[in-house]
């Protein structure tokens, strides 16, 4: 179980690539300052579960490098805080200009959705 900590600023800023899909499938490529070849995702479930993983390892290691992927990425995803498999912190659109909060996970996707919908 994870506990309740506020995690360093920046430890866990992540980019979101996503990639055109069939239908309503989501996919795309998740990088961040401590992974060291983007990992693909084949939906929001799967991406979910790959960050969370990400974040356990990344409080294991004390890594600094940002890996570069060409292009800017679809969405920058900023987790501030984690308990209980719930994550908090901020989603930012870059192409769009737009940023939201979000206080859980399931918030999190709601608003990756909404914003894909546009």
């Amino acid at each position: 179980m994870h506990e309740c900590r506020m995690i360093p600023i920046g430890s866990n800023v992540f980019g979101i690539y996503l990639e055109p899909g069939d239908g309503n499938q989501i996919r795309g490529t998740i990088t961040g300052s401590r992974i060291r070849k983007p990992i693909p995702f084949t939906s929001l479930s799967r991406m979910i579960l790959l960050l969370d993983e990400q974040m356990d390892i990344e409080q294991e290691t004390s890594l600094d490098r940002r890996p570069s992927q060409p292009g800017n990425p679809t969405f920058e995803l900023e987790i501030l805080f984690r308990q209980n498999y719930s994550w908090q912190g901020r989603l930012r659109w870059p192409e769009n200009g737009v940023e939201a909060t979000f206080r859980s996970v399931l918030e999190l996707i709601t608003i990756m959705e909404l914003l894909l919908e546009k």
